[in-house]
């Protein structure tokens, strides 16, 4: 229904565009009028909406906002390849043990005379012998693609800290894992609390990841994990291990 203005002077009825009465030429008060909208068809809606999408402005915020996206994760990427590449924070290799104790063998004589006294060894003690496992050149540790080059063990309350050394074309790659180890049923148990891989630290759920690094140290070092195995109990305390034989 089509909106009439009434014009103050003489109360005759204008159509809604005049602004001044056909009648007697008095001006119209238009603020009673109220503009309606026409309503939005299905068809308009889809070429506003088509607008939209085709503006320039729109895709290049989004080209940039992908852009910034590329770059951050791109930076820390490369921030995370850089720390792997640096050593971490550890005690200086030694060139040479001046004595390494048979400690496989005095495992396996504590436990088959089922002796009773702990066995106690230093970090000293415990690195020596690694070193002199893994020293032979004919080590399957020293050769392949990534090579062995030294293990480090260090002891704290309830944890071994161990960490390895290899080598990439030359350079330098360093990884390891504390873990927290306990015999049980003739099994040896070992829980990763957290690892790393050159100076980046890598969470305890990820622990596989410096653990495959670590695996030549593993087989290079089979036999005494088996006969560790085989003990009572071990207990780790602050550069010290110590080793509990069956009664």
């Amino acid at each position: 229904m089509m909106t009439k203005l009434v014009c103050p002077d003489c109360r005759h009825e204008n159509e809604s565009e005049r602004v001044y009465c056909h009648n007697c030429g008095a001006r119209l008060d238009r603020s009673g009028l109220t503009s309606k909208k026409a309503p939005i068809s299905p068809e308009m809606r889809s070429q506003a909406h088509l607008k939209k999408m085709l503006d320039p402005k729109r895709g290049r915020m989004k080209r940039t906002a992908a852009q910034l996206t590329k770059t951050i994760l791109g930076a820390a990427v490369c921030a995370g390849v850089v720390l792997m590449a640096l050593p971490p924070d550890l005690p200086p290799r030694k060139a040479k043990y001046d004595f390494a104790p048979m400690i496989n063998m005095d495992l396996i004589t504590a436990i088959s005379s089922r002796r009773p006294t702990p066995l106690i060894y230093s970090e000293t003690d415990v690195n020596g012998y690694i070193a002199s496992r893994l020293r032979p050149q004919k080590n399957a540790s020293k050769s392949g693609f990534f090579p062995l080059r030294s293990v480090l063990v260090q002891f704290q309350e309830g944890q071994c800290a161990i960490s390895v050394e290899r080598q990439l074309f030359g350079w330098s790659i360093y990884s390891g894992s504390s873990y927290q180890v306990k015999v049980e049923n003739g099994k040896l148990i070992t829980r990763s609390t957290r690892g790393f891989i050159g100076r980046l630290p890598i969470a305890s759920s990820l622990s596989q990841v410096p653990d495959f690094l670590m695996q030549k140290v593993w087989t290079s070092l089979d036999q005494e994990r088996k006969t560790v195995a085989r003990l009572a109990g071990i207990e780790f305390h602050p550069q010290s291990v110590t080793l509990i034989a069956p009664h």
